[in-house]
């Protein structure tokens, strides 16, 4: 009896042991990919993220089942229930399947999105290897919040300096109005008036607004003013520029400039700082998604706003390789994979599309090659998440947001290549809505999403 036991105690062993060594084996067979998708606001970074959860759901139907290694991919796993704020991908498929469709709201805070693939593996041991595991991790954020990472290299006097400048240049002088004589009005180093400043705040806010709307601006600080969050506490977030102030004044603590300089500390410091730390850091690869039709639109003003600010959000991050001997030592990892994506290339023909994508190319030329300079792979991709037209000949068929039935309309001129002194006939686009018949269990019409997922997924060793 005691041999038996002894036996079945020693098969029980075995089989835990099996078990663990199995389990090590598929933990181990398991790479996470952290990707940054990066988009100013407008780019259409809600919209990707779920045609992308989307096109992986549904791999086996679209255009991703012919290509490897999706030839291998075995399931899908959207998590959200251990997930800290997890993307909202149920709430935008809801608003792209009703009727009328319309697209997702725009993001108001953080949100997350991971994704477990399992993949079988290959080769002539692939009887004996383990399942390989990929987890995709994706974080999803108020684009105007990458117009803050260029204050980490800013004190609150050079902030000062740089609004003052803006503030003299057109279309930004004539949009403040009144508020640029307010703001130069106050002397830095009097008493502050909590109050006035609660008021020049809230006017400064309005004034960040005309500028994204009516305008087409880019550039907007502080990007919290326009989407706050739910980490920021309100009181931080009263301060602004002091038109009279510079990286060299002085004044005391009570003064106009000794608050707002202290706000605007706490705001680069424990707000920026921790937003890019905790997301930006650490990330693999990098998406940056541009609405390039939206400035080509909005003319001059707007495509230079939007070439300083994306030269100015690329500048925030570290591009190139970092091996296996920087990263045992703890150097900060680097980007070392990098696609830019023109956005809503179905709102133009497709003999148009590749020159909307090549107009954002050349309007970051310098940037981008500093970037391959550094030993970055870049990729560029004209993209359409979700594609809303349809071809008839010349034409585009598509819905207008808010109206029934259907337009048939023929886009503007684009050009080869985008003019030196960025002037250029508009386009004149229409706002459209999505196309109907979306459904969850169907890969979303697309332009060259699989192209982009396909690279995404490259990045692993699968």
């Amino acid at each position: 009896m005691n041999d038996l036991w002894s036996a079945c105690s020693v098969q029980n062993k075995s089989a835990n042991w099996f078990k663990q060594v199995a389990q090590r084996a598929e933990a181990l067979g398991q790479q996470r990919l952290r990707v940054g998708v990066t988009g100013l606001s407008g780019a259409g970074k809600t919209t990707f993220i779920t045609s992308l959860i989307n096109q992986l759901e549904n791999h086996r139907k679209g255009l991703l089942a012919r290509r490897a290694p999706f030839d291998r991919l075995e399931s899908v796993r959207w998590q959200r229930e251990s997930v800290e704020q997890p993307f909202p991908y149920l709430e935008s498929l809801s608003a792209l399947s009703s009727n009328p469709a319309r697209w997702p709201e725009s993001t108001a805070d953080l949100s997350r999105v991971v994704i477990d693939l399992r993949f079988q593996p290959q080769g002539l041991l692939r009887k004996v290897q383990p399942v390989k595991q990929l987890r995709l991790e994706i974080l999803d954020y108020p684009g105007e919040w990458l117009l803050d990472l260029p204050l980490l290299q800013l004190d609150y006097g050079q902030w000062c300096e740089q609004m003052a400048d803006w503030l003299e240049q057109e279309p930004r002088r004539s949009l403040a109005g009144p508020l640029r004589d307010q703001l130069l009005e106050v002397d830095p180093a009097a008493p502050a008036d909590l109050q006035q400043l609660a008021e020049l705040k809230a006017a400064w806010s309005d004034f960040l607004m005309r500028c994204r709307t009516e305008a087409g601006l880019s550039r907007n600080q502080p990007a919290r003013f326009l989407q706050p969050g739910s980490d920021v506490a309100a009181e931080m977030l009263e301060f602004v520029p002091l038109l009279r102030a510079n990286r060299h004044s002085i004044a005391p603590a009570d003064s106009w400039f000794g608050i707002c300089s202290g706000r605007f500390d706490y705001y680069r410091d424990f707000v920026v700082r921790a937003f890019y730390d905790e997301h930006f850091r650490h990330l693999d690869q990098q998406v940056l998604l541009v609405d390039m039709l939206g400035p080509m639109d909005a003319g001059e003003a707007a495509l230079v706003d939007l070439r300083d600010a994306m030269e100015a959000v690329l500048s925030s991050f570290d591009y190139g390789r970092s091996g296996l001997l920087a990263r045992l030592l703890r150097f900060r990892p680097r980007i070392r994979r990098l696609a830019f994506c023109a956005t809503k290339v179905d709102k133009v023909s497709p003999e148009q599309q590749r020159a909307v994508q090549q107009c954002l190319e050349d309007l970051l030329l310098d940037r981008l090659a500093e970037v391959r300079h550094g030993g970055v792979e870049v990729r560029g991709l004209p993209l359409s998440a979700i594609r809303a037209t349809r071809q008839e000949g010349d034409n585009l068929i598509a819905g207008l947001e808010g109206q029934d039935g259907w337009v048939r309309y023929r886009p503007g001129s684009i050009p080869a290549h985008l003019p030196q002194s960025l002037q250029l006939d508009s386009p004149e686009l229409l706002p459209l809505r999505p196309p109907p018949g979306l459904h969850r269990s169907e890969p979303f019409p697309h332009y060259r999403m699989d192209d982009l997922v396909a690279w995404i997924i490259e990045g692993a060793q699968l």
